[in-house]
């Protein structure tokens, strides 16, 4: 196979399963994520002209561990739902 039918059957739906792991502050798919974009980059190396490609997968992973993804930044942020609970008026 080359690069483009790579990118094609591999690629962009790998892509796709990874960025939506990392929705969400979830720690578990935010690792998930991580595995998936390693098992990209690794389909990459193996493919004959796919160093560029493995590079731009490995620059998305880079983006993410920069934003905080699947570490302690993520457990101690709250969602909006989760916080709702301090702002109703009942006596409870």
């Amino acid at each position: 196979m080359d690069v483009l039918q790579v990118w094609i059957l591999i690629g962009v739906p790998g892509l796709v399963i990874a960025i939506a792991l990392f929705v969400g502050r979830s720690v578990f798919r935010a690792w998930l994520g991580y595995g998936v974009l390693a098992a990209l980059i690794a389909t990459f190396f193996v493919t004959p002209g796919g160093g560029v490609s493995a590079a731009i997968i490995g620059a998305f992973a880079v983006v993410f561990v920069a934003n905080g993804r699947g570490t302690h930044r993520d457990r101690a942020y709250r969602e909006h739902h989760e916080e709702r609970g301090g702002y109703t008026t009942a006596a409870g």
